[in-house]
């Protein structure tokens, strides 16, 4: 059964996706059918999970099932029974990401299936792997500071291998073994996997553009996270109203204690207020013939997360980790945390939360009652809002926390919502199990 479109984690099923990499090769549309297991010829193309692809273009990843699959490649706009001018039968193992490269020149297409290895990344690394779809140059060299270089001589339609690199602002040296290399700034994000495409420039010269294939967190927490002092263990979930009314007391209550309490732990944590808008980065420009391309956009600061099922409604406070690692919820009972990628760009943003206090419910104290289905609402200080849809609702025992299902890096927005959950150890003074929503943007 073909997927939604919508990427998830690789070992939900399968991932697939269709590079245009042949500068001379029109427009295409892909289609893909599952193939019969009885080896009964194919009649049908299946639907297409890409059109209008260009040269360039990535395809957005396709959650499918594991499975083998026949793919065609015909050109954009023709009809699905247009004999195709390329097709191939792709084999798509459980947990794997795999690129379909369309390479070469027109005249002598072919497609290459690679191994995308959507993995986080080391602390302080990015993972690249370097595409060569330049025809005006038979083989291509790229090096960066620091790291074993992601391409040495590397022939026109091939791929180089996955390589780790520092993150963060660096300068690229790129050339075609003749001459001197051009140098241009290139700023990787610390836990993403990014494909480098060396392309033909349309005035001359060579592109380089950034692909982020996955994003994840610059620093992954360890384990799980504590966010409950266990005033409401042993209840169960009211109305949202009873909900919010328990809350707005527990609040009211709290007042008196937080001024003594509460904003020391958000001092020593470094906690901070998100801003009413994050500042750009500065803008960059390569030299010539080489520019740099799909610059990353100016972060947009999450503000506020509404789930109306169940009638959360909170601000967001950035969040961090505490000396062993660990991820740690705003001390204010009422806000709920952010962590990671910024909701609506690729990866795995992290929203955290309080379940309860020692004297009652707190702001995600209904989260275990969201259910497949619900939208979650994101407002960032731009004004816009992400909708996101949950996927699943999952609990985990804090002994078992599966770190990179839940922070591994993700090609598409994606969401998990944290809290508390399970029965409460009344000696350790912790809940014993992990709440964790997923959700995607729609």
């Amino acid at each position: 059964m073909l997927g939604t479109g919508r990427a998830a984690a690789a070992d939900d099923g399968a991932l697939l996706r269709i590079a245009h990499l042949s500068p001379d090769t029109p427009a295409v549309d892909v289609a893909l059918a599952p193939l019969p297991g009885d080896g009964a010829p194919l009649d049908d193309p299946g639907p297409d999970i890409a059109t209008g692809l260009q040269y360039g273009d990535l395809s957005q990843y396709r959650d499918l099932a594991p499975g083998s699959y026949a793919l065609s490649v015909r050109r954009a706009g023709s009809g699905p029974r247009t004999p195709p001018a390329l097709s191939l039968r792709i084999d798509l193992p459980h947990g794997n990401a795999r690129t379909v490269a369309l390479s070469g020149s027109f005249a002598d297409l072919f497609p290459t299936v690679l191994t995308d290895d959507l993995s986080a990344p080391a602390p302080g690394t990015a993972r690249v792997r370097v595409l060569a779809a330049a025809a005006g140059t038979p083989t291509v060299d790229l090096t960066l500071p620091g790291a074993r270089a992601p391409a040495r001589a590397l022939p026109f339609g091939e791929a180089g291998p996955w390589t780790a690199v520092p993150a963060g602002p660096s300068t690229a040296r790129l050339g075609n073994g003749s001459g001197a290399p051009a140098e241009l700034p290139l700023d990787l994000g610390a836990g993403s996997v990014d494909s480098l495409l060396v392309l033909d420039d349309p005035d001359g010269g060579l592109t380089l553009r950034v692909v982020v294939d996955a994003a994840g967190p610059s620093a992954v927490p360890a384990g799980p996270v504590a966010a409950g002092g266990g005033g409401t263990a042993g209840t169960r979930s009211r109305s949202p109203a009873a909900a919010l009314i328990g809350a707005g007391a527990l609040l009211l209550a709290g007042l008196r204690g937080r001024r003594r309490v509460v904003l020391p732990l958000v001092a020593a944590l470094g906690v901070v207020t998100v801003p009413a808008q994050a500042a750009p980065p500065p803008a960059r420009q390569a030299p010539p013939p080489v520019v740099v391309a799909e610059a990353p956009r100016p972060v947009t600061a999450p503000l506020r997360v509404r789930v109306p099922s169940v009638g959360i409604d909170a601000t967001l406070a950035r969040i961090g980790l505490d000396g062993d690692g660990a991820l740690v919820p705003p001390g204010d009972l009422a806000t709920a945390g952010w962590f990671g990628p910024v909701p609506g760009e690729p990866g795995p943003a992290v929203l955290a939360g309080h379940v309860d206090s020692t004297e009652g419910p707190a702001v995600f104290f209904r989260l275990r009652d969201v259910r497949a289905g619900d939208p979650v609402l994101v407002t960032r200080a731009d004004g816009s809002t992400v909708r996101f849809t949950v996927t699943r609702v999952a609990r985990y025992a804090k002994t078992a926390f599966p770190t990179a299902e839940v922070y591994g890096p993700t090609p598409d927005a994606e969401l998990r919502l944290i809290t508390c959950g399970g029965d409460f150890d009344r000696a350790a003074r912790s809940y014993r199990d992990n709440v964790v929503v997923y959700a995607r943007e729609d």
